[in-house]
């Protein structure tokens, strides 16, 4: 009897090979007739699902890898095309949420906008809970802030402010122009001891209505803008406490203000002092809301604990690196540095009233020539900043070339020699000292010789000294104590040491600079910084109606030509006219040495990279770098985009 299987394999071909080799055996003919019988049952070249799950079975292990790559190549195609998808269509969005901790250096003292200026802590925590007619945006224009718009008339003596409605103080009481008047009359009133006072004098403040104020010049003030970003008071807490008890109450510490974040909480030690202070965000602030929800500054008494603090997670940002910690950051990876030139110098200002040898302009002279400017800006600031001769910008104007003072340490030298100043040995010094002292004790009595002996009796390493009738050439030189500040004074000291003179260095706590020594003037020499803000008017810094506190004019200089200079600069409105008159202010300043202009340092600050939204391009001020706080943000959320 015929096989069956034989006959269908020869119905269908299979009985030989294509190349008419043996044909196969049973079991390979059974399989092959399977495959022709399956694809017999279906007319279809697409196989369906039910086929599908029956793949494995009839493909060999080669067809199996190559179905397996395959598989993994369009589900790896599909995850990318939908991740792009994904990012270019919901992009990360800021959104409301985290805590920011910075560090600073120093303390609270006058939370404070009328009294804040000489403190960077006091001016931080104020430019943040207080608001002022007017503010700084993000590059630094003057726009309207409590003010809902301004005019100003043709001949720019009148200033005409709007307020906007329904402004609140933290506390929910109404803001009114009863406040702005009040803060402005507080200003002008010399008990309060506003180191904006100048900045008003001679200004007429008038009420229009209840939202509107005018403020009337007696002379053309380019700048007065700026003075309107001052921060408001309330004048239901400030009116009960008299202006002479203004640094004295608790509001100083605890203030109430109308500006986007509110004070919440401080915590002091045992000793009193302030460690930490919280803000959080004013809900009823008119702007847009800020996505941190709070923030917290911790105090550190010195730069090298606050950077300790930064790398041990302790605080996200410090407000200042001083240039010889920032090599201990540079490796940190999660960190963003922000680096900016502002408008401040340092200088050496003489006050001539408490040491009568700085006023001989041929002691002043040498002590400007000895001093070696590239080489403090190399060793104090490893070249992060620039050298100055004057206290206007080099960008606005420079001192006369034949009036510049470059070093030259042999020519001051020389200069002494001539003017009678004898080099003396330190075993001479030492001997002088000895007269000295019998001779107090002789007409003085004990208590003077005890005096005498501990102010000047210590030992002389440098080379020699100079004397001249009965006198040594000796000064003290005092600064705070910042690791920039101490550097240069050290390096200062070598300088005059080097052409004999005595130099006593004082370093200051940053606590205490201004209460202990710029308040009451107590210093010979003080290399110290000054931020002239935006507007370059010297003014405040060297008019004579300025020497004393609180006015910021440290070198007591009382020039009639300068005064006049300064007076009339503010009324001109022609930019040429206006360094032309600097011009001369800068020559005549170079001439009678009231201070050594040394260097232009640059400001730099950080912050962790989980901070976000920082986008400042330059600052006036430290607290500048907090201009755009609102848009700063931890947390983020994707969103659909529309495909934009």
């Amino acid at each position: 009897m015929p096989n069956p299987i034989k006959k269908i394999y020869s119905k269908f071909g299979l009985n030989k090979t294509s190349n008419g080799d043996a044909p196969p055996t049973d079991f390979e003919q059974q399989k092959e007739f399977d495959k022709k019988l399956v694809y017999t049952l279906n007319s279809k070249k697409i196989p369906s699902i039910k086929q599908l799950k029956h793949l494995s079975k009839i493909l060999n292990p080669q067809e199996k890898k190559l179905v397996g790559l395959l598989l993994v190549l369009i589900i790896g195609a599909a995850i990318f095309i939908g991740a792009t998808f994904y990012r270019q269509n919901f992009l990360p969005v800021p959104i409301a949420g985290g805590d920011y901790t910075g560090g600073l250096v120093g303390a609270p003292q006058y939370i404070n906008p009328l009294l804040a200026q000489t403190n960077d802590v006091d001016t931080d925590l104020a430019r943040l809970i207080f608001s002022g007619l007017l503010k700084y945006n993000n590059e630094l224009e003057v726009v309207p802030d409590l003010a809902e718009n301004f005019q100003v008339s043709e001949d720019q003596k009148t200033y005409t402010f709007v307020l906007r409605e329904n402004l609140k103080w933290h506390d929910g009481e109404p803001l009114t122009i009863n406040d702005v008047i009040f803060t402005f009359q507080s200003i002008k009133d010399p008990d309060f001891k506003s180191p904006l006072l100048i900045s008003l004098r001679g200004v007429e403040i008038q009420k229009i209505d209840e939202r509107t104020i005018k403020f009337i010049l007696a002379e053309p003030y380019p700048s007065f803008l700026e003075v309107l970003t001052v921060g408001i008071l309330p004048e239901h807490i400030w009116a009960e406490i008299p202006a002479l008890n203004a640094n004295l109450t608790e509001y100083n510490l605890k203030p109430i203000g109308s500006g986007g974040w509110e004070f919440k909480s401080l915590i002091k030690d045992r000793l009193g002092n302030v460690k930490s202070y919280t803000l959080v965000p004013n809900p009823d602030f008119y702007d847009k809301k800020p996505y941190l929800q709070k923030i917290t500054f911790k105090f550190y008494p010195d730069f090298s604990t606050a950077v300790d603090a930064l790398k041990n997670h302790s605080v996200e940002g410090i407000s200042f690196l001083p240039k010889d910690l920032k090599s201990q950051l540079t490796n940190k990876k999660s960190l963003n540095f922000y680096s900016f030139y502002l408008p401040q110098y340092t200088a050496i200002f003489f006050n001539q009233k408490n040491n009568e040898l700085l006023k001989d302009k041929i002691i002043r002279q040498a002590l400007a020539l000895s001093i070696d400017k590239t080489k403090i800006l190399s060793e104090a600031l490893q070249l992060e900043g620039e050298i100055i001769d004057g206290p206007i910008m080099p960008v606005i104007v420079q001192p006369s070339t034949d009036k510049k003072i470059n070093f030259n340490q042999g020519q001051a030298d020389k200069i002494l020699d001539e003017a009678g100043w004898q080099k003396i040995t330190p075993e001479q010094y030492q001997e002088f000292i000895q007269k000295q002292k019998e001779k107090n004790a002789n007409h003085q009595g004990a208590t003077t010789t005890a005096s005498v002996a501990t102010t000047t009796e210590n030992q002389i390493t440098q080379g020699f000294l100079r004397q001249k009738d009965e006198k040594i050439l000796e000064l003290s030189l005092t600064t705070i104590n910042q690791p920039e500040n101490i550097k240069a004074t050290e390096l200062i000291k070598k300088f005059w040491e080097d052409i004999g003179i005595k130099v006593n260095l004082e370093i200051v706590e940053g606590n205490k600079i201004g209460r202990q020594i710029i308040k009451p003037r107590n210093y010979q020499a003080l290399l110290f910084g000054i931020i002239v803000g935006s507007n370059p008017d010297p003014f405040p810094f060297w008019h004579s109606s300025q020497t004393d506190d609180p006015g910021l004019n440290l070198a007591s200089f009382a020039n009639r030509d300068a005064d006049k200079i300064l007076e009339d600069v503010r009324k001109i409105t022609d930019e040429e006219k206006k360094k032309e008159s600097y011009q001369r202010f800068l020559d005549l300043l170079t001439t009678e040495l009231p201070a050594i202009f040394l260097y232009n340092p640059t400001y730099t600050y950080v912050v962790d990279k989980k901070i976000k939204g920082i986008n400042i391009d330059r600052v006036i001020i430290p607290a500048d770098r907090f201009n755009n706080l609102s848009e700063w943000y931890l947390k983020t959320k994707r969103r659909w985009q529309g495909g934009k």
